[in-house]
């Protein structure tokens, strides 16, 4: 196990930034799926909802592992918003495609879960770059 986690530790930050996106995934699935079919609320409120916990988890998990090593500039509190405003920007093209998705399969689980996936995969560009040079900048650069 500790040989495996030496092995993350020194992946590609695109890789981690990849890995931490997929637990994100579990829990923007998590809550949509909660609040959608648990607590029958509007689609369009539960994935927004969803995407925003995603990215608070996303934010903390990032700065734990995989931009761990710099020497980060700025406060927490600062970082947390411009990571916030980079999965905004980056919402653009996951929520777009997803909600394009939406309006041609029907509103069941299997179908939802697939324009998840499709908008996601679209925004993780932008958002990993935004991340690595805006985000989690160092203080030297």
């Amino acid at each position: 196990m500790i040989r495996y986690w030496r092995l993350l530790e020194r992946s590609h930050p695109s890789l981690k930034f990849a890995m931490v996106g997929g637990i994100g995934f579990l829990v923007d699935s998590g809550v949509m799926i909660l609040l959608f079919e648990g607590f029958e609320v509007e689609l369009a409120f539960a994935r927004c909802t969803a995407f925003i916990c995603a990215a608070s988890s996303n934010w903390f998990l990032n700065r734990i592992f995989t931009f761990r090593g710099r020497d980060l500039a700025g406060r927490r509190s600062l970082e947390w918003i411009r990571f916030i405003v980079s999965a905004l920007l980056s919402a653009i093209p996951n929520l777009g495609i997803f909600f394009l998705l939406m309006r041609v399969f029907p509103e069941t689980l299997p179908y939802i879960i697939f324009a998840m996936c499709c908008g996601i995969l679209a925004g993780y560009f932008t958002n990993y770059q935004l991340a690595r040079l805006w985000v989690y900048r160092s203080r030297a650069g």
